[in-house]
């Protein structure tokens, strides 16, 4: 059973290498911090302050994370929605993203926006069976080519 809490400043480690781990086949430079992952180095300023950052975890290990951030009044951004290889396919993505649009629209938003990768073909499966509709693509790298989708959480 997924266990869910809000990040801690003790989990940053562990959630720099969930997250490398997740994204290993976009082939990065595990020493080097790309300037699109200095959200990681202040979780509590960028997701926490008109936010949230979801940990998920088995028997006390963090195995999934997710969070949203405040883009404007009305709309909130889904960013870092990971789960560790070893326990994809078992919905823990599902509940994380679930709870990110409850607390979300607690808060007042009414929209979210997302975006991924288009080498990830299982994400932009998750994403639009969950609701979420495509609105563009560009090209942010030349390893990363987005794709945008938003949800209405009305």
């Amino acid at each position: 059973m997924l266990k869910l809490r809000r990040y801690q400043a003790a989990d940053k480690l562990v959630i720099w290498r969930l997250h490398r781990l997740a994204i290993g086949d976009i082939d990065l430079n595990p020493r080097y911090k790309y300037p699109w992952e200095k959200d990681l180095d202040d979780i509590e300023t960028t997701y926490l302050e008109g936010g949230d950052f979801l940990i998920g975890e088995i028997m006390g290990k963090i195995v999934a994370m997710g969070a949203f951030r405040k883009i404007n009044n009305e709309t909130a951004e889904i960013k870092r929605m990971r789960v560790h290889p070893d326990f994809q396919r078992r919905g823990f993505g599902r509940i994380i993203l679930e709870e990110l649009e409850t607390r979300a629209k607690k808060m007042g938003y009414k929209k979210m926006v997302m975006d991924t990768s288009e080498k990830w073909i299982h994400a932009q499966n998750f994403y639009i069976k969950n609701g979420y509709k495509e609105t563009g693509r560009k090209v942010l790298h030349k390893r990363y080519h987005a794709i945008y989708y938003e949800k209405d959480l009305k």
